[in-house]
């Protein structure tokens, strides 16, 4: 199967955020332990792919080893086995190691400590970079294709239009991580890997994205993420979206979805790369939760109908406020938001015009 025909099997996915990739541990940011039932439960709410960031910074020893800890990887092989039980797929990354400003955890950095690219940093990240993903790799290397790697998350130094080195040391590093999962062994020679453009920004994507090369021919896909506008979607503190809403940003509207995942379809997609939106959604603002539904179904539409698949970020957080994108419930994978989620299957399963999609009620 090509990636592009994996990709294609897939409607909706879904983040276990907010639990192995805690650096502490996968508890101490309010969740509870992963059980096999959540994940039943997720697969029941209609998800085909399971991401699950991994944050491997403090289950590892010292350099220039920096082994990880066997139960950790132990633990990590249990959730991947329970997103596959559950007839899903799994992708595993290595998240918060590139964290912005996390203290003590943060290592795949672009810049030293004195904020400097310097060849010194680069190499320091390297050669961490390779223990770590070639240790993940011999671990799961006999895993079958229904799990995917992906080589890091949302590594960047501001966000602000990089420095075009940025570029060129992302790259390097996604070429150096499909080349050693190729060579690692078992179902690794034709395993299907992710990468991403810097900050898995979609202007940054297509500004300076270069595809790896890999012997493994039409087995790469491409991430990037979506959260705009941030001061509704993150933040909150914007509280209704649409261009006919009251109070909305000044972009992020309907017509800027369109053009930016427009961009990306011609780009890349068409061009032979397959996709993902490896992270996108919105928090929960009650007394606004039809502002939610609108962008949900109205942004999954556009993905999904530019051939591209979108893979929600839940953080397990269901209250009411900035950074709460809870869909479901973390104890027993209840659904806690069906409007939502309707909106987005309906959007991956039906034919229907952007023009088609409800807007909010007044």
């Amino acid at each position: 199967m090509t990636a592009a025909e994996l990709v294609d099997s897939w409607g909706l996915g879904w983040n276990l955020g907010n639990s192995l990739d805690v650096p502490e541990g996968e508890t101490e940011w309010g969740n509870p332990e992963v059980s096999a039932s959540l994940l039943e439960g997720v697969a029941a709410a209609g998800f085909d792919v399971v991401r699950i960031p991994v944050t491997w910074s403090l289950h590892t020893g010292p350099g220039p080893d920096y082994l990880i800890d066997e139960a950790w990887l132990s633990r990590v092989a249990q959730v991947v086995d329970y997103v596959q039980q559950a007839n899903m797929s799994a992708i595993i990354n290595v998240h918060h190691d590139g964290a912005d400003e996390l203290e003590g955890v943060e290592w795949l950095t672009l810049n030293d400590v004195d904020g400097n690219i310097t060849t010194q940093n680069n190499q320091a990240v390297e050669a961490r970079f390779v223990r770590i993903w070639t240790q993940i790799a011999q671990y799961f290397a006999d895993y079958d294709g229904g799990l995917l790697f992906e080589s890091m998350n949302e590594i960047h130094d501001g966000y602000d239009a990089p420095d075009p080195q940025y570029y060129s040391i992302i790259n390097h590093l996604n070429q150096i991580f499909v080349d050693l999962v190729r060579t690692s062994g078992g179902h690794n020679a034709e395993r299907h890997l992710v990468v991403p453009g810097y900050n898995t920004n979609i202007d940054y994507t297509v500004a300076g994205f270069e595809a790896p090369v890999d012997v493994a021919p039409d087995h790469l896909i491409l991430s990037v993420h979506f959260y705009d506008p941030y001061t509704f979607t993150i933040e909150g503190s914007t509280m209704t979206w649409g261009a006919q809403s009251p109070g909305t940003d000044t972009w992020g509207q309907e017509d800027y979805v369109v053009e930016q995942f427009d961009k990306l379809r011609a780009t890349f997609v068409d061009a032979g790369l397959p996709m993902i939106v490896g992270e996108y959604g919105t928090s929960h603002l009650a007394g606004y939760e039809d502002y939610r539904r609108y962008y949900m179904e109205y942004v999954t539409k556009v993905i999904s109908d530019r051939g591209i698949v979108p893979i929600y970020w839940d953080n397990g957080g269901t209250q009411s406020g900035g950074d709460n994108f809870g869909l479901l419930s973390r104890v027993d994978g209840s659904v806690a938001f069906p409007t939502v989620l309707d909106a987005m299957v309906r959007a991956t399963t039906s034919s229907y015009a952007l023009s088609d999609v409800a807007l909010p009620a007044p």
